[in-house]
């Protein structure tokens, strides 16, 4: 678990060196006591987790269908796999928990949660995320809306964000998408903020699920909107950093509240840890962590507990960084690239863009905080690995199977990726020894991997060739899975290897 929180603190810490200029380049938000904080609440889930793979609020609890997709979508902001054998104590995992309990759903937003919950594990193709789908696509009305007449849900705003954000998560057009996006502006009350419902007060928590919405929706961090929505937010922020949701709720700030406004900031390209979020020596971050227990837990208030469960699941979203949808990157329509697409650097007539997008909502791929995906960036062996056993959706691998490389420690972020490729065959390691996972993949070394990964009887036609590689090149240029400017011995790039694995992908579907 230790390696996977140092894993996400080093990528952000990485992303920070790579772009001196961004606003918290370097820094993961709460430094070392994020990083703690986030681990010691993973260790506060596997406490509250039944052995039928889902969670309940207190131990010993009915498992809750809720409870468990919240915990999902925390665990995978948190760069857990909540399918992993670590979250299946008992043989069941959260997913088999979503999957098999009878617990019916009812609010618009409860079927939003489950399908977030698929997208935010991988499995955003899945029959079941296709059910939900399909049901919550249902719901819309003639205006845009999307809400559930029998259920007396008209005006209820959080069901219509959540809806577009559930639906943006597996990569589903929003239909009507400008009556979607001019129904919830009109929502937006004259402070700038939003309610829950139609006509009620506004509240940081709801307006922040707005920002996130409204950038799903096309909106830009600098739209008037957003500005106003934000300037809503830090009104309501107290000399302690933290965030009250609003004066219904008392004056006090407290840790949900804290988590949300951190998500709408981060949704709309700002820092929380910044000087605009900062009041002398305190921003929202520090305030939440300063609600962290001992357990792991966090309060909702200092000294109050309130749904712990809950309350640490939005803390941990919030310490990753993570706005809603977690398994997508955000990136801003105005920027220099002029993209429609999910990143910032990438534009719709890409050439490897439909790859990437497919790789991107299942699961495999993500982009980098500042909502770029570096097409062009190398990409190393050990990356490489990770992207093909993800992208072949296959579990991870004993941790023994790497240790027979002497450049693979324990803690390396990858070992359990390349345990897995060990165990499949798909990898063999260089000659003396060594793994070598920072080094950069080239074109033969691409091809031998994804032709191993092909069915026996393609494999059996491999034959001995000039060098090492030349059957493998061929093979793989055969059956369709090497990318445009094919090089043997060039580092392959982001986008060369997202074409390659989707085309295996592919490929092996139809075996």
């Amino acid at each position: 678990m230790k390696k996977l929180i140092t894993a996400l603190i080093g990528v952000l810490f990485l992303w920070g060196m790579l772009n001196p200029g961004a606003a918290f380049a370097g820094e993961p938000f709460g430094g070392k006591q994020g990083e703690q904080g986030i681990e010691k609440a993973l260790i506060y889930f596997q406490g509250v987790q039944n052995a039928d793979g889902g969670f309940t609020a207190q131990k010993g609890g009915t498992s809750s269908k809720k409870l468990t997709g919240w915990v999902i979508i925390a665990l995978e902001a948190a760069g857990e796999d909540a399918a992993d054998g670590s979250w299946a104590p008992s043989g069941k995992s959260p997913l088999d928990f979503l999957k098999n309990s009878p617990q019916p759903l009812e609010e618009t937003s409860d079927y939003a949660l489950q399908l977030l919950a698929y997208a935010a594990a991988g499995q955003g193709a899945s029959t079941e995320a296709q059910e939900l789908t399909s049901k919550i696509l249902s719901f819309q009305q003639e205006d845009g809306q999307f809400w559930q007449p029998d259920k007396g849900e008209q005006g209820m705003i959080n069901a219509h964000m959540w809806s577009v954000l559930s639906l943006s998560a597996v990569g589903k057009e929003i239909p009507q998408k400008d009556k979607v996006k001019s129904w919830l502006l009109r929502q937006q009350n004259q402070d700038g903020g939003f309610g829950w419902l139609e006509g009620m007060d506004s509240d940081v928590d709801d307006t922040a699920i707005a920002i996130q919405t409204l950038i799903m929706l096309g909106e830009t961090p600098d739209s008037p909107s957003v500005r106003k929505a934000l300037a809503f937010i830090k009104g309501l922020q107290q000399e302690n950093g933290g965030f009250s949701a609003g004066d219904w709720m008392g004056g006090d700030a407290n840790a949900s509240s804290n988590a949300w406004a951190i998500q709408g900031i981060l949704a709309a390209g700002e820092n929380p840890q910044g000087a605009d979020w900062t009041v002398g020596q305190h921003n929202p971050v520090t305030h939440l962590l300063s609600l962290a227990n001992q357990d792991g837990s966090f309060n909702w208030k200092e000294g109050v507990s309130s749904s712990p469960v809950n309350t640490t699941v939005f803390a941990v979203l919030a310490l990753a960084g993570k706005p809603h949808p977690v398994n997508m990157t955000y990136g801003f329509q105005n920027s220099t690239a002029g993209t429609s697409g999910l990143f910032s650097d990438l534009s719709s007539d890409y050439w490897a863009y439909e790859s990437i997008e497919a790789l991107v909502k299942e699961g495999v791929l993500s982009g980098y905080p500042d909502g770029t995906f570096g097409p062009e960036r190398p990409v190393t062996r050990a990356e490489f690995t990770k992207f093909l056993i993800s992208g072949l959706d296959l579990p991870k691998g004993n941790n023994d199977s790497a240790a027979r490389f002497s450049d693979i420690p324990e803690n390396h972020w990858a070992r359990s990726f390349i345990s897995a490729a060990v165990d499949q065959g798909y990898i063999n390691g260089r000659p003396d020894g060594t793994f070598d996972g920072n080094g950069k993949i080239i074109g033969a070394e691409l091809s031998a991997m994804l032709v191993r990964a092909l069915p026996q009887d393609k494999k059996d036609q491999l034959t001995e060739g000039p060098k090492w590689y030349s059957s493998y090149v061929e093979t793989a240029r055969k059956e369709g899975l090497l990318y445009p400017q094919f090089e043997e011995n060039v580092v392959a790039t982001r986008a060369q290897c997202s074409f390659s694995i989707n085309q295996l992908i592919k490929l092996l579907s139809k075996n």
